[in-house]
């Protein structure tokens, strides 16, 4: 077993006895956020348990029945997008730790988080290019199993990987971990952005799959779907913003410059979604508001030339998804806008938050969502959508509720299979300095962890 791996595993156990010692549920502060934090833990304690693999990888969806065993055989669940959990998880916990009086069970998670986006990258083989997920030892056997898959090379020999990473892995989950804990963890975030950056400078700005050829969504230059695939371009240039920002090469500044000055990818990428007749991807919106929260600090700490294109963008943006109620997005709006972010736009997050489900097993719709009036043109991939907002509580679970449809209504039960509340995680770590609140100072429990 190689000495990174080796040390990432002890990590793993040294980061999981801190979280049991000093991320304990708050003594004291506002009873709304007490409960908001209160609902943390235990979405938290729920995937440490059995939504963390080994090697710091968030397994997203689970089989309650097998999970146990999973996590012991390295059987892991047949997963399309760890890449954006892992990165999530590792973001959350270091925005928390920024605002925390006692960070280090924060800091401990996140350093958990950003082994498992290593251990993705360093299974290709290939320095920048993430693997969509990976299996170990008894899990090596991926007869019938959807997607790509390859055999690791040394010292990696054990693990096998889902190829065909896609942009949206890079924007949701991996420069928003990098942008987040580069403070703490100055050193392996550098080595992440460098290693992109030096993927794509190699291979003119595409996502080069371990068999030679462009993954199939992996297109960031500016010619990404002729031009108009802003979200696309958008990540490629925010991976150069990154790396001159945290590493010294030139050529990063160049590659930065020549994509805003020739390029002009900020200002001709300012519409970020398309919506026809109500259809939309709200995966897209996603992307959109996780590389603003991404680009837009950097660029107001240098006074960069594109923070007017950027701001232009993102209010475009805002008018678009403001009436979906969406938690996340809006508290990365808040965030960036502090000023706009009024007392009823904060109450409104603190609001959805408070009734978002505890419950992320794969059940059915609920009967009240029956006669719920529908549209009469159905969402993408013809799924029927709700005339107005649905009730967050009456949603189907979602992997990721901030990049769903807020409109859904049905959703076939899965049996057996649970979600991880990563993205309640995500959103409260943004919404808590909003509140100004503050937990009062965790206590060590009694006996031994």
């Amino acid at each position: 077993m190689p000495k990174r791996y080796r040390r990432n595993a002890s990590g793993l156990g040294l980061g999981l006895c801190l979280l049991a010692l000093l991320w304990a549920p708050p003594a004291s502060g506002d009873k709304r956020d007490d409960e908001l934090e209160r609902k943390a833990t235990l979405f938290r304690d729920a995937l440490v348990e059995r939504h963390l693999s080994r090697e710091g990888i968030v397994l997203y969806r689970v089989n309650l029945q097998t999970i146990q065993s999973d996590l012991q055989d390295g059987r892991y669940p047949n997963l399309a997008d760890a890449p954006t959990f892992t990165g999530q998880l590792a973001a959350a916990m270091c925005a928390r730790a920024k605002k925390a009086e006692t960070p280090e069970a924060d800091l401990a998670l996140a350093e958990i988080a950003l082994s498992g986006l290593e251990a993705l990258m360093h299974v290709t083989g290939r320095p920048g290019l993430f693997a969509r997920s990976l299996r170990r030892d008894a899990g090596r056997d991926v007869t019938g199993l959807s997607g790509d898959w390859h055999p690791a090379d040394a010292p990696y020999e054990n693990f096998v990987f889902r190829s065909d990473a896609s942009a949206d892995q890079y924007a949701n989950g991996i420069l928003p971990a990098i942008a987040e804990c580069a403070e703490r963890f100055p050193r392996r975030s550098r080595d992440l952005i460098v290693a992109i950056a030096g993927h794509l400078d190699q291979n003119q700005l595409r996502l080069m799959d371990v068999d030679g050829e462009r993954t199939r969504y992996g297109d960031l230059s500016p010619r990404s779907g002729f031009g108009f695939n802003s979200i696309f371009k958008v990540t490629g240039y925010a991976v150069f913003v990154l790396a001159s920002r945290l590493d010294s090469d030139p050529r990063w500044v160049e590659r930065r410059d020549q994509l805003r000055d020739e390029a002009r990818v900020p200002a001709e990428s300012k519409l970020t979604n398309l919506r026809v007749l109500g259809i939309t991807n709200h995966s897209n919106d996603l992307m959109a508001w996780n590389l603003y929260r991404v680009l837009i600090p950097l660029a107001r700490s240098e006074r960069d030339p594109a923070l007017d294109d950027l701001l232009d963008g993102m209010q475009r943006a805002r008018k678009r998804v403001a009436p979906y109620k969406n938690a996340y997005l809006d508290a990365v709006y808040c965030l960036l806008e502090e000023e706009q972010c009024t007392p009823e736009l904060r109450a409104q997050i603190q609001d959805e938050l408070a009734r978002f489900p505890l419950d992320k097993t794969l059940r059915g719709s609920p009967p009240e969502l029956e006669d719920w009036p529908r549209r009469w043109i159905p969402g993408r991939k013809w799924r029927r959508l709700a005339r107005d907002l649905v009730p967050i509580e009456l949603r189907a679970p979602s992997s990721f509720e901030w990049k769903s449809s807020p409109y859904r209504l049905t959703r076939a039960p899965v049996p057996n299979h649970e979600y991880t509340g990563t993205d309640y995680l995500a959103a409260w770590a943004l919404a808590r300095p909003l509140t100004g609140y503050r937990a009062a100072k965790p206590r060590c429990p009694q006996g031994n962890p």
